[in-house]
């Protein structure tokens, strides 16, 4: 198969250092900072919603628009967008695991390419993973399809594709492209409940046998 996985609280947690980013603005604008179990809310849309969503939970946007704010937090972000952000527990080796089975695996992300590809080196994932589509990849982002096609269309042969994610956003992807969905729903995070998937992981070690299970259904 080829599995194309979101990248943001799914294949790592990056909401620390989202946050503190975010909270640098916040702080410009003289405002409290936001907890990453507060921020956690805003990540699977982009980094524009997110600025946009903190801003409003803190008080509003000031006069309204969103970009001078958002341009302030790429900024930020950009200078180190690695920081705290780490890998789910056990999901290099399952990523390993699902190579030695044959499985190809590209991420697909509404964060920029650049950063998204830096993330992805540093913590020496590139291989397992072979395949990268973010934002400015393509002129659209997630939940249009083209986004999932793109990742999935650098991945050698035509074995079907599974769409893996952790938001609604991922879940409306596959939909849009016509495939599979598995939710990574880690055990406290109540934004999973109830976005519909075919298959649902609580931890990484899970995966490879979850997958095998959706391959052996399709065959």
């Amino acid at each position: 198969m080829r599995l194309v996985i979101d990248l943001d609280e799914t294949l790592v947690n990056s909401v620390p250092t989202l946050a503190a980013a975010a909270n640098v603005v916040l702080g410009e604008l003289g405002r409290a900072p936001m907890s990453a179990e507060d921020y956690v809310a805003h990540v699977g849309w982009g980094m524009r919603a997110q600025i946009k969503g903190v801003l409003e939970a803190t008080g509003g946007v000031p006069g309204g628009d969103v970009g001078p704010y958002l341009r302030r937090m790429i900024e930020v972000y950009a200078a180190d967008p690695l920081g705290e952000t780490r890998p789910y527990p056990g999901a290099r080796a399952a990523l390993e695991l699902l190579v030695e089975r044959g499985h190809a695996l590209a991420v697909c992300t509404q964060k920029p390419e650049a950063q998204a590809r830096e993330i992805l080196e540093r913590l020496d994932l590139v291989p397992p993973i072979t395949g990268l589509t973010g934002a400015g990849t393509l002129d659209v982002l997630k939940p249009d399809p083209a986004m999932l096609h793109h990742a999935a269309g650098q991945l050698p042969g035509e074995a079907p594709v599974v769409m893996i994610g952790d938001s609604t956003v991922d879940a409306q992807t596959a939909q849009n492209a016509g495939v599979p969905f598995l939710l990574f729903a880690p055990a406290g995070r109540a934004k999973s409940a109830d976005v519909p998937a075919q298959g649902r992981f609580a931890a990484w070690s899970e995966l490879p046998d979850l997958v095998a299970r959706l391959e052996a259904q399709a065959a």
